[in-house]
């Protein structure tokens, strides 16, 4: 939604905003390479299916250690195995497991990350994260209000050019997204429309409106 609504209003060359937006999308979606990021713990519940899915579709093996939290294998006497005892299926499963420890330290901002208790093993990260996440409740519900409310209220400011106020709007936008907040396509398209200044844009209100309700 954000970025549908940047394209069709706030097409601009290059510039060091632009390549912070690209930036965040990459943070957001995850590339090739990269699992997607997850930069404050209130956006977790966005996050946490998009991180699932690319994980899943990259590193299914490696997500079976957060499903069933893996164990060292051990010797007859019951005693841990050293890396060199392995056979080829417990080495397999070592690896996936270092590589999903790899991804949640990739994927989780470090401010965030060092706050979680965990046993070392990829399944008590991700519970910890979750856990994290449910201890941050109250605060998402505050943020979530606050956002309600910036968006009722949202308004041109004093001196701000269209370009900024597109940009402003796309931000708040993707934030209230993040949190699940969720409008209509045609609330969505109302408030930007009416919060742009009438005498500089005119009849653009009206081909706004009609071009998102197409």
């Amino acid at each position: 939604m954000e970025e549908e609504f940047y394209n069709a209003f706030a097409t601009a060359p290059t510039t060091p905003t632009t390549i912070a937006q690209n930036m965040n999308m990459e943070n957001e979606t995850g590339t090739l390479q990269k699992p997607p990021k997850l930069m404050g713990i209130e956006e977790y519940y966005g996050w946490k299916d998009r991180f699932e899915n690319w994980v899943q579709a990259n590193h299914l093996r490696s997500w079976e250690c957060v499903e069933k939290k893996y164990v060292l294998p051990r010797t007859d006497l019951g005693v841990e195995k050293k890396i060199f005892e392995f056979t080829d299926k417990e080495r397999d499963m070592y690896k996936a497991e270092k590589m999903m420890i790899s991804l949640l330290q990739q994927a989780i901002k470090e401010d965030i990350f060092i706050l979680l208790q965990h046993d070392k093993t990829s399944r008590s990260i991700w519970e910890a994260l979750r856990i994290k996440f449910e201890g941050s409740e109250k605060m998402i519900k505050s943020k979530k209000a606050l956002l309600k409310k910036e968006f009722d209220l949202f308004t041109s400011l004093l001196g701000e050019d269209t370009k900024k106020l597109i940009e402003r709007y796309c931000h708040l936008v993707r934030s209230m997204s993040l949190l699940d907040i969720n409008k209509d396509r045609e609330k969505w398209v109302d408030k930007l429309a009416d919060a742009l200044p009438q005498k500089e844009c005119g009849t653009f209100f009206y081909d706004i409106k009609e071009y998102w309700r197409i």
